[in-house]
């Protein structure tokens, strides 16, 4: 590791502004937006070991990676691309202050301290939409040709591969976006286009406001009982795994940025669940998201238990960490 490596990794640990946020029980809520902004600018861009260690805390030769991508990783070890390195550092430059930050949505990067081609992306859902509030998480690398081509994407917040938030959210990881090639629509451009564009394309146009309209054949389908009963789906997955699963397991090396931030957000948050809780229409989750549903589990449209209990559940740790804090 280089001396600027051990640098920024230091003051990452000791610098942490997650430890020591805190939300007075009084405060209005322009202070409560403030102060969770104010932690988000300051938490959204770090560095961080994601190497993997055995037990004695050494590292293989070459490295292995907690990455999705840790075999494209391995073969660019001790690489000479100086124009790549050069794309990425200048991307990199930008990111650490440019990165979207807002109590309705937030970006959160952590990057490998030795390998900056290895990026861990978590994003917050946009308030107003099926996915507000639950966490998101992505493995992002920078291949032997970027910035030529896009970077390598694979979304991870999936309940072990069986949940699929999205028509651009597939269970085993694939992201559809034009940009990266995975779908129809403008494409990356050789030189120009950006990881920035991509999270922002990411945060806006898949995490949107009605996803069933996502999928081409349902484009023309606006509000209507299948959307609807689409979006209703996805707030059970997101209860249940982008909120509650995440805050129970945090993700590595997000476990400061997923409890701080459900820490500060959660009156908000137990609002929002009560008003999803009225919304529900009492259907069985669809892990496939297909847009093909089971009977209602009741005739007069109340939440499922499940949803029910993990609401519940939910509101129980919200509680806790905020009386920890």
């Amino acid at each position: 590791m280089s001396a600027a490596s051990q640098s920024r990794s230091t003051s990452s640990a000791v610098d942490d502004p997650s430890q020591h946020v805190t939300i007075a029980s009084n405060a209005s809520i322009a202070e409560t937006r403030a102060t969770y902004e104010a932690w988000a600018a300051k938490s959204r861009f770090e560095y961080c070991d994601l190497e993997l260690k055995d037990a004695h805390g050494s590292s293989s030769s070459p490295p292995n990676y907690k990455f999705s991508y840790n075999h494209d990783a391995r073969m660019l070890v001790n690489s000479d691309m100086p124009k790549r390195s050069l794309a990425i550092a200048r991307e990199l430059a930008v990111l650490t202050t440019n990165l979207p930050v807002a109590w309705d949505s937030s970006v959160f990067l952590r990057v490998d301290e030795s390998r900056v081609d290895i990026i861990k992306a978590l994003i917050t859902g946009p308030e107003g939409t099926p996915y507000e509030n639950g966490c998101y998480m992505f493995d992002i690398f920078l291949g032997a040709s970027y910035n030529h081509t896009p970077p390598l994407v694979k979304y991870l917040t999936t309940n072990n591969g069986t949940y699929r938030f999205n028509p651009n959210l597939y269970a085993e990881g694939k992201v559809c976006l034009s940009l990266l090639g995975t779908w129809d629509g403008p494409g990356w451009i050789s030189g120009k286009s950006t990881l920035l564009q991509v999270l922002i394309s990411i945060q806006s146009m898949i995490l949107c406001e009605e996803p069933y309209l996502n999928e081409p054949g349902w484009a023309s389908q606006a509000g209507t009982p299948a959307s609807k009963a689409y979006s209703a789906n996805v707030r059970r997955m997101v209860v249940n795994t982008a909120m509650l699963g995440n805050l129970k397991n945090p993700p590595e090396p997000f476990q400061d940025v997923v409890k701080t931030h459900f820490r500060l957000k959660a009156k908000a948050i137990t609002e929002q669940l009560d008003k999803w809780l009225t919304m529900d229409d009492g259907i069985a989750t669809n892990g496939a998201n297909n847009g093909g549903y089971g009977v209602p589990a009741s005739s007069n449209n109340t939440p499922g238990l499940a949803f029910q209990n993990d609401v519940k559940e939910l509101k129980a740790l919200l509680r806790t960490i905020q009386e920890e804090a």
